[in-house]
Order: structure tokens, then sequence, then C-alpha cells
């Protein structure tokens, strides 16, 4: 793990949010944060029978739901203020989450979330001065924060800012097939380089993944020819070399059989 990079990435987002950012490994355990202490109202209702596990608990879902659809979460918690969790990736692998928050969406939302700590504001009445220190977001501004957070999250994991632990079988497949995203990849390649059978990695992969193997390898060879799209600084042509199908042709009947679009439309700006 690159702490000085990840530290610098936090202190710029709060630097531009106001809001604590932190990242979190596979197993959802803090492991760098800025600020480093937690917001003075959070780290009083821990202090409550209870809450923390309550507040954890919630927060792994959340993190769950970003493992799930591999894509940023916005969600509230159980007293109302919205959090945010981006997944991080290292060649493909899951590698943690970055967070954001605790934040009040709108000024609207200020009232919510002392009537979801109206029973606790009654028997800890000086958490009503931590709620009125908490940080609000102007209405509308939420989701350029979270384009903001995610762009970030995309740094970190283009930057193998963290690593994760020695990879399963299935895994350093996968770490295999997006490093070599240019090359004509088989089966037998990606087992002669992860040292396993054909049945062992068909079933691990599986197993792990949920997609055979060459599933994966076309996904990943198609996001990658989406991202060199979008850039516009290639050809189709040069595209399909640069992600291993050789020939314009073929690459251009793959990809508009799994995008429901060919590749010239996509690169003029269609959807897929």
């Amino acid at each position: 793990m690159k702490e000085q990079k990840i530290v610098s990435v936090l202190y710029e987002l709060h630097r531009i949010t106001g809001f604590r950012m932190s990242l979190h490994d596979v197993d959802f355990r803090e492991i760098a944060a800025y600020p480093a202490e937690r917001l003075p109202l959070c780290a009083e209702i821990h202090k409550l029978d209870g809450e923390f596990e309550k507040c954890r608990a919630g927060d792994e879902a959340a993190f769950l739901l970003a493992k799930k659809t591999q894509k940023t979460v916005i969600y509230k918690c159980r007293y109302g203020l919205t959090e945010v969790a981006s997944p991080l990736y290292n060649f493909g692998i899951l590698t943690g989450y970055l967070m954001m928050g605790q934040i009040i969406d709108g000024e609207g939302s200020v009232q919510e979330v002392k009537d979801k700590l109206s029973q606790l504001l009654k028997d800890t009445p000086r958490l009503s001065g931590l709620i009125d220190g908490l940080a609000v977001v102007k209405d509308g501004l939420l989701d350029s924060y979270v384009h903001i957070m995610t762009i970030c999250a995309q740094y970190l994991t283009l930057s193998n800012a963290i690593s994760g632990s020695k990879p399963t079988v299935a895994e350093a497949a996968k770490r295999y097939i997006h490093e070599n995203i240019e090359k004509r990849l088989s089966i037998r390649d990606i087992c002669a380089e992860v040292g396993c059978s054909k049945t062992t990695l068909i079933s691990a992969f599986k197993k792990e993944f949920g997609i055979t193997v060459n599933s994966a390898i076309t996904k990943a060879k198609l996001d990658e020819a989406k991202r060199l799209l979008i850039a516009g600084k290639m050809s189709i042509n040069e595209v399909a070399q640069a992600t291993g199908f050789y020939d314009q042709s073929y690459f251009s009947k793959v990809f508009s059989a799994h995008c429901g679009i060919s590749p010239s439309e996509f690169k003029r700006g269609g959807t897929a």
C-alpha cells in the first residue's frame, strides 16, 4: 500500500468537500482516513451500547452492494446521514473501498437527522450541538462530489495504490487477463501462467466470480475497448489490435453482439 499517495488523495478530497474520507480493506477495516479522527457526533454515538456494531453493519451492507454492482453506492445510515462507498480494484481484483461521509444531504435533511436521533438527543443532550457541526451539502451538489470521489477511486485503482493479499488461483488468472489484454488469451495460456490444471481454473473461476473464464476475457477486452474508443485517439482497427482481436471485422462482430451497438456508433457518442 502506498500510504503517502493514499493519504494525499484523502486529504485533497477532504479539502474539496469538507467531508471525512476513509479507505477500507476488503474485510471492511478502516486502514487510512482524513481527518484521522471520527466525526464528534459519530464518536459520541459509538460510545452508546451497541451503536458502533449497528453502524458498522450498515456500512458493510453498502460495501457488499458496491462489490456486487462494481459501482459507487450512495446510502443513508440509520440516523439519516448520507454516506458514499466506492470499490477499489487492482488489475480487476477487489482490494478495498473508498468511503465519504458522514453528510447531511441538503438543508431539508437536517430535521430528518434530528428526528431520527430524537431519543438519543433526549438521553444525551450534547449531541444536538454536534449535529449543527456536521457538513451540509447544498441541494444538487451531492452528485458532483460523488463524481469527484469516483474519479479518485479510479485513480487509486489505476495507480495500484492499494494491493490485496496473495491472490487465489482465480484472482491470479483475472489479473493475468487484465495485464495481457492485448494478447490472444487462451485458457491453456492462463493455466500455464498461474500453475494449475484447466479443470481447476474453470471450477475456481466460476465459483469465485460466477462467470466462465472466456466470458471474463471477452468482458475485460470489451471494457478496455470502450475506454479506448471514448478516448478517441485510436482508429477502430487500432483499438481491435490493442485489445487482442487483431481483426477489425471480428472485433466489430463481438462488440456489436455484446454491446448492442457497433464500435463506430459507440465512438460517435452512442451508449452501450
